[in-house]
C-alpha cells in the first residue's frame, strides 16, 4: 500500500477512462457496497492510483473498512492536491467525527462550508458538532438548513430528529424520522427512535407497531443494539413478559457492557421470580460504568435490596437498603444512547 509516500505522488491528468474505478466505487460507497468498491480499487492499493478521484475513493473505502490510519493518509494526500474540493473535506470530516476526532472533525467541515455553503452533509456534521459543544440552537439552525438545502438528505433529517427526541419535543421528532423510514426503508434506528417518540405522546399501538418493523430490518450489520432493549421495556410496562424476556435477552447479547439493558433484564427477572439471574443482572450493573447516567447506583441497590430480601441473604438486604437510604440521588438521564 502506498501510503508512505501518498503526499508526493504527482498525479496524472484525469480522465474518463483512467477515473472509470472512481466512479464505479463512489456510486458503490454511496450505496454501503464495500465489497464492490473494494473490487473497483483493489488494483491501486499496490500501484499509484491514476487520478485524484481514485485517491478521494480509497480514503472512503479504508474509512469504511475501519483502516483509521490509510484513510487518513489518503484523505490528506487527497486534499494536498485539491485543496479547493469541499466534499473532499466534508468526507474526510466526517470520517474524522466517526473516530471522535472532533476538532478536527470540526475544522475540516468549517472548511467544506466555507468552500460550499450548500454542502449539506458538511452543514449536518457542523450541526452535530455545535449540539456537542452545547449550542443546540446553532446546531438546530445548521440542522434545518441543510434540510432545506436537501429534502431527500436521510442524515440530516435524523440529527434533526435525535435532537428533538432530546429535547423532548416529541412531535417534531415524529415527523422527522417519518421522513427518515421515508428516504431509508432499511433504517432499524429510524424505526427505534420513532417508537422512543411515540411512546410518550401516548400513541402505544403505533410505537409498538415501529418496534416491530424496526426488528424486521434488524438483522444484518450494522444494528441497532437497542432496539430490542427499547422493545423490551415497553413490553414490560404492558406486562408481557414472556415477551419482554426474549427481547431483553436479544439486548444482553447486543449490548452486554451496558448498565441499563443488564439492569432491565434484571428488573425483569425479579418479576418473572427469576431471582438468581435477577441477582446476577444487577450484580453485573452495578459493576459497570454509566458516564451517562441512565442508571444511576441509587436504582441498583434497590433492586439488590429486594433480591437479597426474597432469596433470604438478611444481611446483603439490609446492607443494600442502608445504601439506598443514603446514596444521594443524582440527575439520571432517559436512554443509553
Amino acid at each position: 500500500m502506498l501510503l508512505a509516500c501518498m503526499l508526493c505522488v504527482s498525479m496524472p491528468p484525469m480522465d474518463a477512462q483512467t477515473c472509470a474505478p472512481a466512479e464505479i466505487a463512489e456510486k458503490a460507497l454511496d450505496r454501503g457496497n464495500v465489497t464492490e468498491a473494494e473490487r473497483a480499487l483493489e488494483p491501486f492499493a499496490v500501484s499509484e492510483p491514476p487520478c485524484n478521484r481514485v485517491v478521494l475513493q480509497l480514503a472512503r473505502l479504508r474509512a469504511a473498512q475501519k483502516q483509521p490510519q490509510a484513510a487518513d493518509s489518503y484523505f490528506t494526500a487527497y486534499l494536498a492536491h485539491e485543496p479547493q474540493d469541499a466534499k473532499g473535506y466534508q468526507y474526510f470530516a466526517r470520517f474524522l467525527f466517526l473516530i471522535g476526532d472532533y476538532p478536527r472533525a470540526d475544522a475540516m467541515s468549517s472548511r467544506a462550508i466555507s468552500l460550499d455553503p450548500s454542502s449539506a452533509g458538511a452543514l449536518t456534521l457542523q450541526g452535530r458538532l455545535l449540539v456537542m459543544k452545547g449550542e443546540p440552537g446553532k446546531g438546530q439552525l445548521l440542522l434545518e438548513k441543510a434540510c432545506k438545502i436537501d429534502p431527500i438528505n436521510a442524515e440530516a433529517h435524523f440529527q434533526l430528529g435525535a435532537l428533538m427526541d432530546r429535547q423532548k419535543r416529541y412531535a417534531e421528532a415524529v415527523e422527522q424520522f417519518k421522513q427518515v423510514i421515508a428516504l431509508e426503508p432499511a433504517n432499524p434506528q429510524a424505526y427505534d427512535y420513532l417508537a422512543l417518540d411515540l411512546e410518550p405522546m401516548g400513541l402505544i399501538e403505533k410505537a409498538e407497531a415501529a418496534y416491530q418493523k424496526g426488528l424486521q430490518v434488524n438483522q444484518t450489520p450494522p444494528l441497532d443494539s437497542f432496539l430490542d432493549y427499547n422493545y423490551g421495556r415497553l413490553l414490560m410496562k404492558r406486562n408481557r413478559l414472556s415477551e419482554s424476556k426474549m427481547h431483553l435477552d436479544r439486548a444482553v447479547e447486543l449490548a452486554p457492557n451496558v448498565r441499563a439493558v443488564r439492569y432491565e433484564r434484571g428488573k425483569l427477572n425479579f418479576r418473572l421470580g427469576n431471582y438468581q439471574d435477577a441477582r446476577n443482572d444487577a450484580e453485573r450493573a452495578l459493576s459497570l460504568q454509566d458516564p451517562g447516567k441512565v442508571i444511576i447506583d441509587l436504582q441498583i441497590y434497590n433492586l439488590l435490596q429486594l433480591i437479597y430480601a426474597r432469596l433470604g441473604e438478611k444481611d446483603l438486604a439490609r446492607q443494600y437498603a442502608e445504601l439506598s437510604r443514603t446514596t444521594p440521588i443524582q440527575l439520571r438521564q432517559d436512554s443509553p444512547r
